[in-house]
């Protein structure tokens, strides 16, 4: 008997340690809107045509005036993107590491560069992922806490971090009808869901696709059907994003070395930067 009693006693003090998740992912949210500059590596995995591809790039992004950096190490290494390509632009400068080896600037919205991803450069970092999950705390916050579950502890890169889980009550497949002057990336902003989820559910082959007022389109009625997270425990950004929709993991983003608020310059953002190839 007493040795159940201890039993019991020790069961509530490990449940008594558990971090409260609602104020875990509320700290999360305001502290990556505090960021100002940022160093990493990410692999990414996106579900394409059935299929989780890999890429692994390394990012410098300044989110205020906005510009990044990045070199992709897989699957073409060598392969480099800045944005802006030049101050006052709005276009975004490659390097491929192809023929015939000349870098070239880009519209970032346009097909050749989105062909085969999820984001544009403008997600780079954390303000995206931010923005769908300040969405959904505004869209069920009466419910939050019995939507959002503490998963325990774990180290990821050398850094000890909680699991958190947010599932979204009611995630379904609905309809959007078309408005005047809608795109899928207007489309995917205003739902606060994902564009290139809304161009594969409609089968279309470009993000750029032209839609007519009064056309009906399937959409998510949410980001994901699971978000999990597993957020640092001493600097509260999230190391490892992944997501589910109604077909299993939809994209999954993991953050290695990351660097909060690195002195970063103008040099940085620099196509005469003489660390970089364009």
């Amino acid at each position: 008997m007493l040795r159940k009693y201890l039993g019991l006693l020790g069961a509530v003090g490990l449940l008594a340690q558990n971090p409260d998740p609602v104020a875990l992912l509320n700290t999360m949210l305001e502290r990556t809107g505090e960021i100002k500059t940022l160093r990493y590596e990410l692999k990414k995995y996106e579900r394409v045509q059935g299929k989780l591809l890999l890429e692994h790039m390394r990012f410098k992004l300044r989110r205020r005036p906005f510009a990044v950096y990045g070199y992709q190490h897989s699957p073409r290494k060598g392969v480099e993107v800045l944005y802006p390509a030049e101050k006052n632009s709005n276009r975004l400068l490659v390097k491929p590491n192809t023929f015939p080896y000349l870098a070239v600037t880009l519209d970032p919205h346009g097909d050749m560069v989105l062909e085969n991803q999820h984001q544009t450069i403008f997600a780079v970092g954390y303000d995206q992922i931010r923005t769908l999950l300040l969405a959904a705390r505004e869209r069920y916050k009466g419910q939050i806490p019995q939507l959002v579950r503490y998963e325990g502890s774990l180290v990821w890169d050398g850094r000890r971090c909680h699991k958190l889980t947010l599932t979204p009550p009611k995630y379904t497949l609905t309809t959007y009808t078309v408005q005047a002057g809608d795109n899928l990336f207007r489309i995917g902003d205003k739902l606060k869901v994902g564009w290139y989820k809304i161009m594969e559910l409609n089968g279309f082959k470009s993000p750029n696709v032209s839609l007519k007022p009064g056309q009906v389109l399937k959409v998510p009625s949410d980001y994901g059907k699971v978000i999990r997270l597993t957020v640092d425990s001493e600097r509260h950004i999230p190391l490892v994003v992944e997501v589910e929709d109604e077909n299993g993991i939809y994209e999954r983003y993991e953050y290695y070395k990351v660097e909060v608020d690195p002195a970063l310059t103008d040099k940085d953002f620099s196509r005469d930067n003489p660390e970089y190839n364009f």
